[in-house]
């Protein structure tokens, strides 16, 4: 049976009596931050939808105890990669055979694949719902396993998700609602983690992202350095330092030494730890990365560090947010794991173009707007 994707009178969902929905989304964080506005489009137009979502292992905390989602079915790709590097092919399909039928045991009407990767189609196949649908972008022979919706990649990435959900009848009415949550345990941890590193309880907590990848979005070390000292140097504020272990490996390596009353954190959280203590945050900085999209999805005012990025396509979203973005001629490029900071192809690097007066200036402009109150509900 064909899919009617457009009708006048009947939404795509009623008129397929689509019930049971399984969203595609499988990495990275800021990936997967960016779909979330999906699931409370859906719910908020088709309340009576049981929404699933597959995402990689690194990814899964994220969306764990999310409000309006029923299941969080996570594809075991940490354990896939272990097995496959020690030549355990045999043991590697066998999981993915076990994860093969922990999907079709579900029995899904609807697969949305917000991926458009081979692996996402892997699962779009998997999972074997009666109908398989896909986003913008569709790419790696995805399109063969899910049928692309006619979505225009126009605007923002948040947006253009928006409007895979509106083909299949959703009304969109407001801004986007992320919907994350912590548990009043991780809310509590969060506080008596900074109290025990010095926050007085009264300080602005300013968080610096330290890393991202792939590297060339990383702003230079050395000016975060800079920028760490002043702000540190502040009065009434306590600066948190962000970052994976890669990253403190990094510092450690270019012996770095954190300014006074900073609290370093770097390779020292879980994704849940990490959320719990962005959330609150006065402001947070840092580049394209999944921690400042988590910064913003909380509704965190955050001063994003953009190069070679298109802040239009994935910038934070609201009148909160500073965007410092050197738009050159060649802006945005394609990054790739070649590139290097003052290697760019046009012989400019727009990262190295952002000075730290002026994020420091953005910082303080979010400051003098008020003081912002610690998220205890989900957004």
């Amino acid at each position: 049976m064909t899919p009617r994707i457009f009708d006048a009178h009947t939404p795509f969902i009623e008129q397929n009596r689509i019930r049971r929905v399984l969203i595609i989304k499988l990495t990275s964080l800021g990936d997967v931050l960016h779909a979330l506005p999906v699931v409370s489009a859906l719910k908020e137009s088709f309340p009576f939808l049981e929404i699933h979502w597959a995402v990689e292992d690194r990814c899964a905390s994220l969306l764990e105890s999310h409000p309006l989602l029923d299941s969080v079915i996570i594809y075991p790709r940490s354990e896939l990669e272990r097995l496959i590097k020690k030549g355990r092919w045999a043991a590697a399909g066998s999981l993915l055979r076990k994860f093969r039928k922990g999907l079709r045991v579900q029995r899904f009407d609807l697969s949305l694949d917000l991926q458009g990767l081979a692996k996402s189609a892997l699962v779009a196949w998997m999972a074997g719902a009666r109908y398989r649908l896909g986003g913008a972008g569709l790419k790696e022979f995805s399109h063969l396993v899910s049928r692309p919706l006619p979505v225009i990649q126009t605007g923002h990435v948040v947006s253009t998700h928006l409007q895979t959900v509106e083909l299949l009848g959703a009304t969109i009415q407001g801004p986007p609602v992320f919907s994350l949550s912590l548990s009043q345990a991780e809310i509590e941890w969060g506080e008596a983690f900074l109290k025990e590193a010095g926050w007085d309880g009264r300080e602005d907590i300013i968080g610096l992202q330290l890393g991202t990848v792939p590297r060339p979005k990383c702003w230079p070390l050395q000016k975060h350095r800079q920028l760490a000292e002043r702000i540190s140097a502040l009065a009434a504020v306590r600066l948190v330092l962000f970052g994976d272990e890669t990253d403190r490996r990094r510092l450690v390596d270019s012996g770095w030494q954190d300014p006074p009353r900073a609290i370093n954190t770097t390779g020292r959280l879980s994704l849940r730890q990490l959320m719990s203590l962005i959330a609150r945050c006065r402001i947070f900085i840092g580049g394209d990365s999944g921690p400042l999209h988590l910064a913003a999805a909380w509704g965190v005012p955050v001063v994003a560090l953009f190069g070679g990025t298109d802040p239009s396509w994935s910038g934070p979203l609201g009148n909160q947010h500073r965007v410092i973005y050197k738009d050159f001629p060649c802006s945005p490029c394609v990054l790739t794991p070649r590139n290097k900071p003052g290697q760019c192809g046009s012989g400019r690097d727009c990262l190295e173009a952002i000075e730290v007066d002026e994020v420091l200036e953005a910082v303080l402009e979010i400051r003098t707007e008020g003081p912002d109150k610690f998220r205890s509900r989900s957004r």
